[in-house]
Protein backbone atom coordinates (compact mmCIF):
# COMPACT_ATOMS: atom_id res chain seq x y z
CA UNK A 1 0.00 0.00 0.00
CA UNK A 2 1.40 3.42 -0.98
CA UNK A 3 2.52 5.65 2.40
CA UNK A 4 0.32 8.25 1.15
CA UNK A 5 -2.92 5.88 0.48
CA UNK A 6 -2.05 4.69 3.97
CA UNK A 7 -2.45 8.34 5.64
CA UNK A 8 -4.95 9.20 4.00
CA UNK A 9 -7.08 6.53 5.14
CA UNK A 10 -5.43 7.24 8.92
CA UNK A 11 -5.98 10.68 9.12
CA UNK A 12 -9.29 11.65 6.68
CA UNK A 13 -11.41 10.34 9.25
CA UNK A 14 -9.95 12.33 12.09
CA UNK A 15 -12.17 14.36 14.47
CA UNK A 16 -10.49 17.19 14.81
CA UNK A 17 -11.06 19.34 11.90
CA UNK A 18 -7.69 21.12 12.48
CA UNK A 19 -5.92 17.96 11.93
CA UNK A 20 -8.16 16.98 8.87
CA UNK A 21 -7.23 20.37 7.01
CA UNK A 22 -3.25 20.28 7.72
CA UNK A 23 -3.28 16.21 6.13
CA UNK A 24 -5.13 17.88 3.40
CA UNK A 25 -2.54 20.40 2.87
CA UNK A 26 -0.03 17.75 3.14
CA UNK A 27 -1.66 15.27 0.47
CA UNK A 28 -1.78 17.92 -1.71
CA UNK A 29 1.74 19.34 -1.02
CA UNK A 30 3.37 15.62 -2.03
CA UNK A 31 0.95 14.85 -4.86
CA UNK A 32 2.76 17.91 -6.61
CA UNK A 33 6.10 16.76 -5.74
CA UNK A 34 5.28 13.73 -7.01
CA UNK A 35 4.26 15.32 -10.36
CA UNK A 36 7.20 17.19 -10.46
CA UNK A 37 9.62 14.78 -10.51
CA UNK A 38 7.57 12.14 -12.26
CA UNK A 39 7.45 12.63 -15.97
CA UNK A 40 7.34 10.30 -19.09
CA UNK A 41 9.76 12.96 -20.55
CA UNK A 42 13.04 14.98 -19.05
CA UNK A 43 11.49 17.88 -20.57
CA UNK A 44 8.31 17.97 -18.65
CA UNK A 45 9.85 17.82 -15.41
CA UNK A 46 9.84 20.44 -13.46
CA UNK A 47 13.20 22.47 -12.86
CA UNK A 48 15.49 21.71 -9.82
CA UNK A 49 14.65 25.11 -8.13
CA UNK A 50 10.74 23.97 -8.14
CA UNK A 51 11.44 20.31 -7.21
CA UNK A 52 13.29 22.08 -4.04
CA UNK A 53 10.39 24.72 -3.02
CA UNK A 54 8.00 22.02 -3.38
CA UNK A 55 10.05 19.64 -1.35
CA UNK A 56 10.30 22.62 1.45
CA UNK A 57 6.74 23.39 0.93
CA UNK A 58 5.50 19.90 1.50
CA UNK A 59 8.30 19.30 4.92
CA UNK A 60 7.27 22.58 6.11
CA UNK A 61 3.03 21.29 6.16
CA UNK A 62 4.67 18.35 7.49
CA UNK A 63 5.91 19.57 10.56
CA UNK A 64 2.46 21.60 11.24
CA UNK A 65 0.23 17.94 10.60
CA UNK A 66 3.01 16.67 13.81
CA UNK A 67 2.26 19.35 15.90
CA UNK A 68 -2.01 18.86 15.62
CA UNK A 69 -1.98 15.25 15.63
CA UNK A 70 1.14 15.00 18.25
CA UNK A 71 -0.41 10.94 18.76
CA UNK A 72 2.36 7.99 19.26
CA UNK A 73 0.13 6.28 16.94
CA UNK A 74 0.70 8.77 13.72
CA UNK A 75 4.24 9.19 14.54
CA UNK A 76 5.13 6.49 12.10
CA UNK A 77 2.71 7.23 9.52
CA UNK A 78 4.50 10.62 9.33
CA UNK A 79 7.96 9.35 9.70
CA UNK A 80 7.16 7.19 6.61
CA UNK A 81 5.44 9.70 4.74
CA UNK A 82 8.83 12.67 5.57
CA UNK A 83 11.29 9.97 5.00
CA UNK A 84 9.35 10.04 1.65
CA UNK A 85 9.86 13.85 0.93
CA UNK A 86 13.07 14.01 2.23
CA UNK A 87 14.36 10.77 -0.35
CA UNK A 88 12.78 12.89 -3.28
CA UNK A 89 15.73 13.63 -5.54
CA UNK A 90 16.17 17.26 -6.46
CA UNK A 91 18.20 16.29 -9.29
CA UNK A 92 15.71 15.72 -12.03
Amino acid sequence: MDILEKAHNRFDDHSDPAVRGAWRDVRDRVKGLRSAVKASHHSERAPRETVQLKKRRALKRLKRLREKASSRLYRTTLDDLEEEIQGTPVRV
